[in-house]
């Protein structure tokens, strides 16, 4: 089986089958990210999220985004009632008339702020403001436009009550400083808002029921979203209570959340016991036996009642959260392949408005792209056999030993080396033979008698060169030992992942890999030798500067016991 490369190409997405069609018009209560159809054709992929609401809906979002609601138009507008307040002030204490520029530029002021009121009435979905709890912010915001005017009509003597000058001056200083307070909030909810958006990018998000989150249903039952946060990383990510609010009154006590991150954490005490922790490190794929063990679970949570939901989240909810998302898609659909999983992911996880294939959301990492062909393949085996294959010390789980890896058509300059590697600068000079290169390799594997992976992590230099080194022509070998003298090769069952670092990473803990790549021991062919090019290799694939002829090659002695093969 060949692992298929992932091109986000319009032709990928096509019609839609009847049968799934149905599974999915039974879900009316869903929310609008949720209504959508999925084919059942193996070539025709993807999604098509439904168009929910008018033309005049999407404009009503436009504009309270682009306008409204931008930081730069309410700092304006602070800014405006700061210079307002001042010049009252400088009449009060310098007792200065009020001339007629002045009474016309405060005119155009007020039909400026009655014009804003206006807007606001018309393009704000009034009932999500008010879930959100903004709405009486809007309407003290209105109140005190309404004082403002009737302040300042005073001054023209309408009223029939006479109110001196300075009193009038005073009133006039008292509404401006509120607005300034109300409109500062008001312009940290826009602020807030903007900033998620900022830092969600082009994911879709989900604006129904006055919530604003990085959230989407990639189907009724299967939820992609960024990390739930707290303190000041609730302003530009997920706030945690809004998340809470939204489980809790959406899918209350029918749902399960699973945290993918290693590094970061948060309160789980307002989820009521439905966070499941399976943390793994950022930019790789999941341990198989983690995901196997992830996906097992989901399924069988799933199945207990067609309104339960999973929600999976990493900290951008883009990268490890597709790669588990495609694996529950997977175990979910039996006779979908990894492709589709992961374009499905794509297609949904991607806003409306994103056009440029580019810039879609999806899983871009060749190793994390690789384990979820991996599960393709065995997902439909019973867990108990799939984890005795993949525990480590077990007599079936497959145990190749690694004898050399070496790397090729390495095309690139010294300084560009080094830029690649924290700790040394970009524009070091030195010669290839001052390259100390290294190998790190890091095992991982299942222990049942914990109930959770445990790793080991080996480094290797390179072979030395002699004085006619070239390091484009001659490339970098590394001879892979074991650590036990009584062995020349490192024998090592389940995750194997390799990093390559142009220097001794030793030395410089800190610096950032020349290359990797994850494989499993079980899926290694019985050929003996694996050839991954630039495009199948992490840290370069996307990366112009690399020659296109780069490659590794990994020897080893495959394992006899028999395993699922696959050609990577």
């Amino acid at each position: 089986m060949q692992l298929r490369r992932f091109e986000s190409t319009a032709d990928h997405y096509g019609g839609h089958g009847d049968d799934e069609e149905n599974q999915w018009d039974n879900h009316d209560d869903m929310p609008h990210d949720a209504d959508i159809k999925f084919g059942d054709s193996d070539h025709e992929l993807g999604a098509k999220a439904k168009k929910d609401g008018s033309c005049c809906q999407r404009c009503r979002e436009t504009c309270s985004g682009a306008f409204l609601e931008a930081v730069w138009y309410n700092a304006i507008v602070i800014v405006v009632l700061f210079g307002w307040a001042v010049l009252i002030v400088l009449q009060l204490v310098l007792d200065l008339p009020i001339d007629t520029i002045e009474r016309n530029i405060s005119v155009l002021l007020h039909a400026w702020f009655v014009i804003e009121l206006i807007l606001r009435i018309c393009i704000y979905n009034w009932i999500d403001e008010y879930r959100a709890g903004n709405v009486k912010w809007y309407a003290l915001d209105a109140l005190l436009l309404i004082a403002a005017i009737a302040v300042e009509v005073s001054t023209y003597g309408i009223l029939p009550a006479d109110i001196p000058f300075s009193t009038n001056l005073i009133l006039q200083l008292c509404v401006n400083l509120a607005r300034i307070v109300v409109r500062m909030y008001i312009g940290y909810i826009g602020l807030t808002k903007g900033a998620r958006r900022l830092v969600g990018g082009h994911k879709r998000r989900y604006r129904k029921g006055g919530f604003d989150l990085d959230l989407t249903y990639i189907e009724p039952q299967v939820i992609a979203m960024g990390l739930p946060s707290v303190n000041y990383e609730g302003l530009y990510r997920n706030p945690l209570r809004e998340v809470q609010r939204f489980f809790n009154t959406q899918h209350k006590g029918k749902y399960r959340i699973y945290n993918l991150c290693e590094e970061r954490d948060y309160p789980e005490e307002g989820f009521y016991g439905a966070v499941r922790r399976y943390g793994f490190d950022d930019h790789n794929p999941p341990p198989l036996s983690l995901l196997v063990r992830l996906c097992n679970e989901a399924h069988e949570f799933l199945r207990k009642c067609p309104e339960h939901v999973v929600a999976i989240h990493c900290k951008g909810g883009k990268g490890r959260t597709g790669v588990v998302t495609a694996a529950v898609l997977l175990k979910l659909h039996p006779d979908w392949y990894a492709e589709k999983a992961l374009m499905t992911f794509a297609e949904m996880r991607t806003d409306d408005n994103v056009q440029e294939q580019s810039k879609r959301v999806g899983v871009d990492g060749p190793s994390q792209r690789r384990y979820v062909e991996y599960w393709e393949k065995i997902r439909n085996f019973p867990m108990n056999e799939c984890m005795a294959k993949l525990s480590g010390g077990n007599k079936k789980s497959a145990r190749c030993k690694f004898k050399r890896l070496s790397l090729f058509n390495i095309n690139v300059s010294h300084n560009f080396l080094a830029g690649q590697a924290r700790g040394l600068g970009a524009d070091s000079k030195f010669d290839d033979s001052l390259l100390k290169w290294s190998l790190m390799i890091t095992n991982y594997w299942f222990n049942p008698k914990r109930g959770k992976e445990e790793k080991k992590t080996y480094i290797f230099r390179a072979e030395a060169v002699g004085t006619e080194y070239n390091l484009r022509r001659d490339g970098v070998s590394f001879n892979i030992k074991s650590w036990d003298s009584k062995s020349t090769v490192l024998g090592l069952t389940g995750d194997v992942r390799f990093q390559v670092y142009p220097i001794n990473v030793e030395e410089h803990p800190s610096s950032q890999p020349f290359c990797q790549f994850w494989v499993h021991t079980s899926f290694l062919s019985q050929s003996g030798q694996l050839t991954l090019r630039k495009t199948n290799l992490d840290n370069v694939f996307r990366n112009s500067k690399i020659d296109k002829e780069f490659n590794i090659q990994l020897t080893y002695m495959p394992s006899k016991v028999q395993s699922w093969e696959m050609d990577i």
